[in-house]
């Protein structure tokens, strides 16, 4: 890995990242910096939810967009925001070094760093009105407002994945929507007030990693609002944009250590700096009747539907965390790229997407889907990012019903082994026992671990006990053949261990 800062930086000429160094590092370092002058730079986006994904995807690629020296895209730089007491915490950080953000992409054998400038400015967080951003969002220059606000940020209801308008912060965003504090109820307000002055509206972009975010986003907007002005909810869904993405970059939490490298490499100090792997993917539904960046010319794709690509991420990355995660963690890996690491594991896994998965996905246009997954085990396989399992291990109730059992239910349906995903549902069954293979207790590790904890104690002499969560398998919780599948993968797993159970799936399906 080559040492990005000079010998010649030493501790005491450390300073905080601002505009002010930036001429100095863009003299001293081998580091990308913005190749545009920011002050010539005006907002066409506001970005609820400033977090490190954010920075990393969104803000990267405009920062390439604007960095072209015959883009003229300089109208589509990015006020921040956000409503919560760790957005304003976040703006403190990020004001002090002029909104510029440290991006270092990390794999085994490369290492580069870059600054990112397309944010100019991040609104000031004023609970309880938000009257700062109440005023930003009736800038006509604004023409998009995009937000990453986490699947529960969106009020759905958990057993139809809709939005709810029973949800606590809804009834009570209702009793005065003339004074709202959802960031729903901003969007609501400033599109009825931009309506009856007669200005354009802004596209909603959700770049929430959540399947249709676009359709997810435009229900929580035209939900409310029909609860509000059934006439202003049919205007909005004749006149606003709701983009469907999907959006992909591995980006861990920032710590200490991020922060010293910082320090130590580049030369100087930031608060808040994004450590992501190199690899990054937005494919965009082209729906922004008020304008949008030319996206395109730094690798965005635009198709008339995202539906496919998403289908296939959810299916091969997320499906294949969760094949990985509870094996690796009764195991007692660490992290991801020990679990890719690990030669059995990573065989199964390896067994599990060619057999079972990869053939429940419908053709992707101009994608090979084995491809792809060649791609996705590569990622997995970056010492550099450091997943840990613990993290995808977490609610299990909620991503095995997203990302197992639905390519179970199909190939059940069309005929097509299951065996492998049995044995990833076992595999989850037997982790929430709460022991690991060496008997090392587990910590809770799931909303329900209570209840998942004391079924998974009787699955062991009654395996239909586990399959009997209907919340979670459904009818393929009493299909016999998925039964008598789960029922001998469980017996398995407990008998002859968990390795060994892989094992014996590898050597029945890969071919010699």
């Amino acid at each position: 890995v080559k040492k990005r800062r000079p010998e010649s930086i030493s501790e005491e000429r450390v300073e905080p990242l601002s505009d002010t160094i930036l001429q100095d590092i863009q003299n001293q370092l081998t580091l990308n910096t913005p190749a545009y002058d920011r002050n010539q730079l005006t907002a066409g986006i506001i970005h609820i939810g400033v977090g490190n994904f954010h920075r990393a995807h969104q803000a990267s690629y405009l920062d390439d967009l604007i960095g072209l020296a015959d883009s003229y895209s300089n109208e589509w730089a990015i006020l921040g925001a956000g409503i919560m007491p760790f957005d304003a915490a976040k703006r403190e950080i990020l004001e002090k070094q002029d909104w510029l953000t440290t991006l270092v992409e990390r794999q085994a054998d490369y290492v580069s760093a870059r600054l990112i400038g397309s944010m100019i400015d991040f609104i000031p967080v004023e609970p309880p009105n938000h009257d700062p951003l109440k005023a930003a969002l009736m800038n006509p220059a604004i023409k998009i407002v995009s937000l990453t606000l986490t699947e529960g940020g969106y009020f759905l209801n958990d057993a139809t994945g809709s939005f709810d308008p029973t949800h606590p912060t809804i009834v009570e965003e209702l009793a005065n929507l003339n004074a709202p504090k959802t960031v729903f109820g901003l969007i609501v307000q400033a599109l009825k007030i931009r309506r009856y002055a007669g200005m354009p509206p802004f596209t909603v972009l959700s770049c929430d990693n959540i399947p249709h975010n676009g359709d997810v986003a435009k229900g929580a907007v035209i939900g409310l609002a029909k609860l509000w002005d059934e006439e202003l909810a049919s205007w909005i869904d004749s006149n606003v944009g709701f983009p469907n993405s999907m959006v992909d970059r591995i980006t861990p939490m920032t710590g200490d250590a991020e922060r010293q490298f910082v320090k130590e490499e580049l030369g100087y100090e930031d608060g808040a700096p994004v450590f992501c792997e190199p690899y990054k993917q937005w494919i965009l539904e082209d729906n922004f009747p008020s304008g949008r960046p030319a996206l395109e010319r730094v690798g965005v794709q635009f198709v008339p539907d995202v539906k496919p690509y998403e289908l296939m991420k959810i299916r091969i990355l997320n499906g294949a965390h969760a094949a990985l995660c509870y094996a690796a963690a009764l195991l007692e890996l660490k992290h991801v790229h020990d679990a890719m690491d690990h030669p059995v594991i990573s065989a199964f896994l390896d067994c599990v997407q060619r057999n079972e998965v990869i053939p429940s996905i419908p053709p992707v246009p101009d994608t090979d889907l084995y491809d792809y997954w060649e791609l996705i085990q590569a990622r997995f396989g970056n010492p550099m990012i450091a997943d840990s399992i613990d993290r995808i291990c977490f609610d299990g109730a909620s991503r095995q019903p997203k990302f197992i059992i639905p390519p179970v239910a199909e190939n059940l349906r069309d005929g097509r082994s299951i065996d492998g995903l049995a044995l990833v549902s076992a595999m989850w069954c037997r982790y929430c026992q709460g022991r690991a293979e060496s008997g090392r207790k587990f910590e809770p590790n799931d909303p329900t671990w209570d209840k998942l904890h004391e079924t998974a104690l009787k699955a062991a002499d009654d395996p239909t006990v586990w399959l009997n969560m209907s919340g979670i398998y459904g009818d393929v919780g009493k299909k016999a053949i998925f039964v008598k599948s789960f029922s001998a993968a469980l017996e398995s797993i407990i008998e002859d261990g968990v390795e060994l159970a892989m094992l014996k799936y590898v050597k029945k399906r890969r071919p010699e």
